[in-house]
C-alpha cells in the first residue's frame, strides 16, 4: 500500500478482520479440499464523509468476489428492496407538522449477521495480506460481503426482527415499518425512526440491540444518505441540503474559477435535441458520471434542476459538445445556489396537492423530423404533501400523443399513479401515530391541472369514454374511477401557477424563480 494514509487503511483491515472473524464468528477455516469451489476474495477501501464532504472515517472491508459466483449453486435471490425517497420526504414532512422525535441508527457489519440460507455452502480464499495455516480456506457461515444474496439475505433478517417486536412492513413499501406509536424507516443499514416520544424509540432500539443487531444510534435525523437534514423546531421547518454533492459537481465541471459566473436556470429555454450531427464531447470531464450525481442530486433535495438534468440523461451513451455545455449549465446554476436546497414547511391545512403538467412534441422542429422520439411529449409533475413536495418526476412519454389535450391527460393519468400510493401512504402514518379516524378522513385530495381538455375529459359523469379518446381509453382513463371514490377534487390552477412548467420545459427567469420560490421556499 502506497498510499500516504496506508496507516490507516491497515487499521481498518485489521479491525474489520476482528470484527467478522471474533465477534461475528462469519466463518471457519478449514482445509482445501479438491472437490471445493472456493471464491477470490478483495478489499475495498472507501472514505466515507459527513454531507459537507469532510472525512468521517477510512473504511476496509473484505469482501467475496461475488462476480465469480455461479447462479443455482452459489446463489439464488439477489434483490433487496430499498426506500423511497418520497417515503422519506413524506415522513420528515409528517415529523415537522407534528413535531415527532426522530432517531437514525446505523447497523455495524450489517450483511454478516444474517446466516447462510439452509442447502449454501460456500468456500472463500483468505484475506490477501493476512493468510495463515496454509493451504486452508474460509468456510463462510454468515453473509459475507461481495456474495450476491448478501444484501437479500440481511434485508429478510432486518424485516424479521422488526416483525417480531410488533411491527407491519407496509404493502406500500417494503422498506417501511408501522409499529404502534412508532414508524421505522429502513434503507439497508441505515434506519430512520419516528415517533411522539423518544422513550418509544430508545426502547426499540435497545431491544434490537439486545437481541444481538450492532445497532448504533446516531443522534436525531440530521443528515442521511448524504443528505444534510436541518430541522426548525420552533418554526416547524425542514431542510435538506447536499452541499458537498454540489461542491463535488462544481469541481467535477471544472468550475471553480472565477470566470465561471453564475447563471439564473439551469436549462436554456430551447430543449436539448439529440444533435446527431453536432462535434462529440470534448472528454473535459466524465459526462457519465457527472449526470449519475446530478440526478441523485435532482432526485433529493433539487427539484429545481430535474428537468434539466433528464434532458442531459437521456444522452449519456454518445454525449455531444452541445451536451456537454447543457451539463456546464446547470453546474453553473448549481455554482450560485450552492448551499440552497429544498425547504419542507408544513402547512396548518391537511391536504395533498398534484400538479401534472405535459409538453406537448417539444421536441419536434429541433431534432430530425423522421425520428419517431422527436414527436414525443413529456409529462412532469409533483405531489405535495401538507404544501411539502414530496415527490417529482421529469419523463418522456412512452407513447406519441396526438393533440395537446390527450398529452394533458397521459401526464395526468401518469401523476395519480403516484398520487395514491402517497395518499394511502399518509393516512396509515397519521393513524400510526395517533392521529384520529377523523382527522384523516378530512384529508383533502387536489388535482390542479391547467388544460381545460383535459380537466373536462377526467370529469366527465357518468365515467366514459369519447369517440376521440377511445384509443387511448383502456391504459389512461383507469384512474377517473379513483377520483370519485377516493372523493379527489379536480380544479383548474393559472397557467403562471402551475408547478408542473418546472418539470417539462425551460423557463425564463421571472416564471422560474417565482415557481421555484412556490416549490422549494426560496
Amino acid at each position: 500500500m502506497n498510499s500516504p494514509d496506508s496507516d490507516k487503511w491497515f487499521e481498518a483491515m485489521e479491525e474489520e478482520l476482528t470484527t467478522l472473524e471474533h465477534d461475528l464468528a462469519a466463518w471457519d477455516l478449514v482445509p482445501r479440499e479438491p472437490w471445493m469451489h472456493v471464491l477470490p476474495s478483495t478489499w475495498a477501501f472507501h472514505i466515507k464523509r459527513f454531507p459537507n464532504g469532510l472525512v468521517k472515517k477510512f473504511k476496509a472491508r473484505f469482501c467475496v468476489r461475488g462476480d465469480c459466483q455461479k447462479e443455482g449453486i452459489d446463489f439464488w435471490e439477489t434483490w433487496p428492496p430499498v426506500v423511497q425517497w418520497s417515503t422519506v420526504r413524506l415522513m420528515m414532512t409528517l415529523a415537522a407538522k407534528l413535531d415527532l422525535c426522530s432517531a437514525q441508527a446505523d447497523i455495524t457489519a450489517a450483511f454478516v449477521h444474517a446466516d447462510l440460507e439452509p442447502g449454501e455452502q460456500i468456500f472463500v480464499r483468505q484475506p490477501a495480506g493476512f493468510q495463515r495455516d496454509g493451504d486452508h480456506v474460509l468456510s463462510l457461515k454468515r453473509t459475507v460481503y461481495g456474495l450476491r444474496q448478501a444484501p437479500r439475505s440481511f434485508f429478510r433478517y432486518l424485516s424479521r426482527s422488526l416483525t417480531l417486536h410488533g411491527l407491519v412492513q407496509s404493502d406500500l413499501d417494503p422498506c417501511l415499518f408501522i409499529g404502534k406509536h412508532i414508524i421505522v424507516v429502513v434503507y439497508i443499514d441505515d434506519l430512520l425512526f419516528y415517533s411522539k416520544s423518544m422513550d418509544t424509540i430508545d426502547s426499540l432500539i435497545s431491544a434490537l440491540h439486545d437481541e444481538g443487531i450492532w445497532i448504533r444510534k446516531e443522534g436525531s435525523a440530521e443528515g442521511f444518505l448524504g443528505v444534510d437534514v436541518t430541522r426548525d423546531t420552533s418554526s416547524r421547518r425542514i431542510t435538506l441540503t447536499q452541499t458537498g454533492l454540489t461542491q463535488r459537481i462544481v469541481e467535477a465541471l471544472g468550475l471553480c474559477s472565477h470566470s465561471f459566473t453564475a447563471l439564473s436556470t439551469p436549462p436554456e429555454s430551447a430543449p436539448l435535441p439529440k444533435d446527431s450531427e453536432g462535434d462529440l464531447a470534448s472528454g473535459a470531464f466524465n459526462y457519465a458520471a457527472v449526470v449519475g450525481m446530478l440526478l441523485y442530486l435532482s432526485g433529493h433535495s433539487r427539484p429545481d434542476i430535474a428537468f434539466a438534468v433528464h434532458q442531459c440523461a437521456r444522452y449519456t451513451f454518445r454525449p455531444t459538445r452541445k451536451h456537454e455545455l447543457a451539463l456546464i449549465r446547470i453546474g453553473r446554476y448549481l455554482k450560485g445556489t450552492m448551499d440552497k436546497g429544498l425547504i419542507l414547511s408544513p402547512s396548518d391545512e391537511a391536504r395533498i396537492d398534484c400538479f401534472p403538467d405535459a409538453d406537448f412534441a417539444g421536441l419536434y422542429g429541433h431534432e430530425d423530423s423522421q425520428d419517431p422520439h422527436c414527436a414525443r411529449s413529456r409529462t412532469g409533475f409533483v405531489i405535495l404533501a401538507f404544501g411539502c413536495p414530496v415527490l417529482w418526476k421529469s419523463r418522456l412519454q412512452t407513447e406519441i400523443a396526438l393533440s395537446t389535450m390527450e398529452a394533458e391527460y397521459v401526464a395526468l393519468s401518469t401523476a395519480c399513479k403516484d398520487l395514491f400510493p402517497i395518499v394511502d401512504m399518509a393516512k396509515s402514518f397519521c393513524l400510526a401515530i395517533g392521529l384520529s379516524c377523523e382527522s384523516v378522513a378530512q384529508l383533502h385530495i387536489k388535482i390542479h391541472e391547467d388544460n381545460v381538455g383535459a380537466l373536462t375529459l377526467a370529469g366527465l359523469e357518468p365515467r366514459r369514454m369519447t369517440p376521440r379518446s377511445k384509443h387511448y381509453a383502456i391504459k389512461y382513463h383507469w384512474f377517473c374511477e379513483h377520483v370519485a371514490a377516493r372523493r379527489v377534487q379536480l380544479v383548474k390552477v393559472e397557467t403562471h401557477n402551475q408547478l408542473g412548467d418546472l418539470f417539462t420545459k425551460g423557463l425564463p427567469f421571472p416564471a422560474f424563480s417565482h415557481l421555484r420560490s412556490m416549490l422549494m421556499g426560496w
